[in-house]
């Protein structure tokens, strides 16, 4: 399914990425489908359940990964002006809003 995203992501991207990149996107993807499984299955995930929320939330994974790309060398800024450009980011939490804990009964 990663290889999947990728590809999704690297031709949305288009020009701005190379082969070179494909590491760091695989890295930024797989950082999307942590934050995905662990707002899914707060109490821990198994492989099965991981894989069923990757399909599930495979757009959110996209665009987590788009949004991840896109803030290289702001991480921790909200928001930037230089030279009468002004650029503000959306919260990271936005991205996950979709995605609905699940909850086990011991």
């Amino acid at each position: 399914m990663e290889a999947e995203i990728l590809n999704d992501v690297i031709t949305y991207l288009g020009d701005e990425v190379s082969e070179a990149d494909n590491p760091v996107l695989l890295i930024l993807i797989n950082r999307a489908i942590r934050k995905v499984c662990a707002k899914r299955y707060p109490y821990g995930y198994t492989d099965k359940e991981k894989e069923t929320a990757v399909e599930r939330y495979r757009d959110t994974v996209f665009a987590a990964a788009v949004y991840y790309w896109a803030k290289q060398g702001a991480d921790g800024e909200n928001s930037h002006s230089e030279n009468g450009i002004s650029r503000s980011y959306q919260n990271e939490d936005d991205i996950y809003f979709d995605v609905v804990p699940m909850v086990k009964v011991l």
